[in-house]
């Protein structure tokens, strides 16, 4: 099958920049080892030209955009659909729901070309809950034009693929409260993870806890940093090593500052952009797993977590809790409740029964984010996508 796989693409597999670019990359490696496969990469102001850029397998379009916001790609279309067009694909696989996504989409059926959307997190919740954190007239109208970009491009697809129950949950509700006039067949399938967790061999040191993710306020690093430093006073050696992409760098100041304020430098490291290995390298020393996230679709970072086996403290939000189960293979609390989230450390710290017990659950659970059982599943999903068109 000839296959186009259209989102963010990391520049440098290296260093993969949120959930989106794993997701994508995972697919693609797994894919091109039965079927011919070709990444459009959304167009990059960075990019100065446009280029081809070869891997082993498959062959990367990079486009270049002149604005340096998210509305310009809409712009490099008809180029891409040039490319498309040549490619002559049996489908395409967009993995966003933003204009550009609509745009390109509604382009690919007047072409009739068959095209499939995976929604890898509501966009509409995300730009609510930014808007409701700075109320100002930006805020407000990303929060409109992506809320109806969004709503019509699910009310026009007629099959899409979710990465938890509770964005299915979700979309099921924006039919019921009318914001969609049509709810397309929704089929739920996990994002993947690199096969190299469910081989780390783990040395576990008990007091060092690990977060990863990007570094941006929807991750919550803030309160994950009030509730160390209640966990800080049982255990003066305890440790928290925080990595991930700077996403947002106001808000990455903002927590060396507050590290600072806490007097919590010596306990508290944050490793920005880290390279895999060292990432990995961080994983094999952590005993517990911890980010308090104000909302997550699927949270790929817990299911790397599992696959190493690591026990989770998290936040019950989003599709966390389809994740992790409270009691079984984690701990959960709310978003914002420091007290219970550092309880909830305190306990896992100070239980290695339960830590144990965590740790092989996880393991066996994460089996079910193996990319290859995962893309047979989305090739059958393509297959259908075809005969739908």
């Amino acid at each position: 099958m000839k296959i186009i796989q259209i989102g963010t693409f990391p520049t440098d597999i290296n260093v993969i920049k949120g959930g989106v670019e794993a997701s994508i990359y995972g697919l693609t490696t797994q894919l091109c080892k039965n079927h011919n496969i070709t990444v459009i990469d959304i167009p990059h102001f960075e990019n100065r030209n446009d280029f081809t850029e070869e891997y082993n397998d498959f062959s990367v379009f990079r486009f270049s955009t002149k604005r340096n916001n998210n509305y310009s790609s809409i712009f490099r279309i008809k180029d891409i659909l040039q490319v498309i067009k040549k490619s002559n694909p049996d489908i395409c696989h967009i993995h966003t729901t933003s204009l550009f996504a609509l745009c390109l989409f509604i382009s690919l059926r007047k072409n009739h070309i068959a095209t499939i959307i995976t929604v890898h997190g509501l966009a509409h919740i995300e730009k609510a809950n930014a808007f409701r954190k700075k109320r100002n007239f930006t805020n407000f109208a990303k929060y409109i034009l992506q809320s109806v970009t969004e709503f019509f491009l699910l009310s026009i697809c007629k099959l899409i693929i979710v990465d938890t129950q509770y964005v299915e949950n979700e979309i099921q509700n924006y039919k019921k409260q009318l914001k969609i006039f049509k709810t397309p067949i929704i089929k739920v399938i996990p994002q993947g993870i690199n096969p190299i967790y469910f081989d780390l061999n783990r040395r576990e040191e008990i007091l060092n806890l690990i977060a990863v993710g990007a570094l941006n306020q929807r991750k919550g690093y803030i309160q994950l940093i009030n509730s160390f430093r209640i966990v800080k006073n049982e255990f003066p050696n305890v440790s928290l090593k925080i990595a991930g992409v700077v996403s947002d760098r106001a808000y990455y100041n903002s927590l060396l500052q507050h590290i600072s304020d806490l007097n919590l430098e010596s306990n508290i490291q944050i490793f920005p952009n880290l390279p895999f290995e060292k990432m990995l390298n961080l994983y094999k020393n952590a005993s517990i797993f911890v980010l308090h996230s104000e909302e997550e679709s699927q949270g790929i970072v817990f299911c790397e977590a599992m696959a190493i086996g690591l026990p989770i403290v998290a936040t019950n939000v989003g599709g966390i809790p389809w994740i992790i189960e409270n009691k079984k293979n984690g701990l959960l609390s709310e978003f914002g409740d420091i007290m219970k989230f550092s309880n909830n450390i305190l306990k896992l710290i100070e239980n290695v029964n339960l830590r144990n017990e965590m740790s092989e659950l996880n393991m066996q659970n994460s089996l079910r984010f193996n990319w290859e059982n995962i893309s047979n599943e989305i090739v059958e999903q393509y297959i259908l996508t075809i005969q739908l068109s």
